[in-house]
């Protein structure tokens, strides 16, 4: 079971409406569905993981000390390409969340749909972001969150020096499998949206409707 959040605290000026909706302005409700989170993994037999997209500074200014108190280990996704911008982690940031034993993966360069990035953009999206994040941080890259969860054969294949690959798929995720599914919050969510998320996907039918779809995607 993994949980996407996108942002933390008052919503910044550089957030555009779009994600707005997945910016979750109430520190404290971020830090209720961390424990709920936790709570609906042991309820249904679950691991879980906590995932950040997009790099922005409440990150580490309002993400972070929730998790150490709570001993959880999340893997933070910047974007390679606004490393060191106002809003955004910068590479002393980053290293600090190294430090306070939080894992860095990329989220590409640019925040840009993969599906329709030509190549040259492609090796700009995986191998310079990796590169460049890998120095900020002073860690291997070696997970990466598709932007916009898109992505098709040609997508994954381009991610290919990426052990793990993460998407948007609202699915429960395998155990060691390369794709791993997120539920990433949106400002719907509110106390008890994480146990009924979980249940819900947890159902035989709808499991199996994700596990299709997510197929058809990795073939097209």
């Amino acid at each position: 079971m993994i949980i996407n959040f996108h942002g933390l605290g008052a919503v910044p000026a550089h957030v555009d409406s779009g994600e707005a909706k997945a910016w979750c302005a109430d520190p404290v409700l971020y830090a209720d569905l961390l424990d709920e989170t936790r709570e609906a993994a042991a309820a249904h037999g679950l691991d879980h993981l906590i995932t950040f997209d997009d790099g922005n500074r409440s990150d580490l200014d309002i993400g972070l000390k929730p998790l150490a108190d709570r001993g959880i280990s999340a893997i933070f996704f910047p974007c390679a390409g606004r490393i060191g911008e106002a809003g955004y982690l910068d590479a002393s940031a980053l290293r600090e969340l190294v430090a306070a034993g939080q894992r860095i993966g990329s989220h590409g360069w640019s925040h840009t749909d993969w599906r329709r990035a030509s190549p040259a953009v492609m090796r700009q999206e995986v191998g310079e972001a990796r590169d460049r994040i890998e120095q900020a941080a002073g860690v291997a890259v070696t997970t990466v969150a598709i932007p916009f969860g898109c992505y098709d054969r040609r997508v994954l294949r381009d991610a290919a020096v990426f052990d793990t690959v993460f998407t948007s798929d609202a699915a429960l995720a395998d155990a060691g499998a390369r794709v791993q599914p997120r539920f990433s919050y949106t400002t719907d969510w509110q106390q008890g949206a994480v146990s009924h998320t979980v249940g819900d996907a947890g159902k035989v039918f709808r499991r199996a409707k994700k596990k299709l779809a997510m197929t058809v995607k990795r073939l097209r």
